[in-house]
């Protein structure tokens, strides 16, 4: 029976094809996959480690903090969420403030403290990044992946704190990303 069980977990433990995918869309297929699947951030962590010479320094430095991040929500001791927090939040600040433009950097770290405790001081930063990353996608400057575009468009229509006029027009932007999105398949 256990055996059974290692051989069916074995299977759910996702994997990365670098044949059929660039070494930094499988980072962030592991991303992906790590917030419904905690054997995604050890995989995705090796990857990294794997792969770090044939990936952008500063997003192998922010995936790393962000699946480092991810770890605390599957950690059960109140000490061990807090130890990953404090291990991968500083990074991604620190990234954001030496690239306070780049997108993914911004949705990296959005992703990582919007449902953080109010306690924790974070909610003012998330809104910052809301604001940031609404203003970019509107105007056409959020260089992110489509996939990625699509996804934080959704993020912030469910959750920024949006003015009428822009979410008017965050709503179009997304209705065209998921037409773009259909007719590719």
């Amino acid at each position: 029976m256990i055996w059974l069980f290692m051989v069916v977990a074995w299977g759910l433990t996702p994997k990365c094809d670098t044949a059929e995918a660039s070494p930094l869309e499988c980072v962030r297929q592991y991303y992906l996959q790590s917030a419904q699947n905690e054997a995604a951030i050890e995989e995705g962590l090796a990857f990294l480690e794997r792969h770090q010479a044939q990936l952008p320094a500063t997003l192998s430095e922010a995936y790393r903090a962000a699946l480092i991040v991810l770890k605390a929500r599957y950690a059960f001791w109140p000490q061990a969420k807090m130890h990953y927090l404090r291990e991968g939040l500083p990074i991604l600040d620190r990234l954001v403030a030496a690239h306070p433009d780049h997108a993914e950097l911004r949705s990296l770290r959005l992703l990582s403290i919007y449902y953080l405790p109010f306690f924790l001081g974070r909610k003012d930063m998330a809104r910052e990044d809301m604001r940031l990353l609404t203003e970019q996608l509107l105007s056409g400057r959020a260089f992110l992946p489509e996939r990625y575009r699509r996804m934080m468009t959704e993020f912030l229509l469910a959750n920024a704190p949006l003015e009428a006029d822009k979410r008017t027009r965050l709503q179009a932007l997304y209705s065209e990303l998921k037409r773009v999105e259909r007719s590719a398949r």
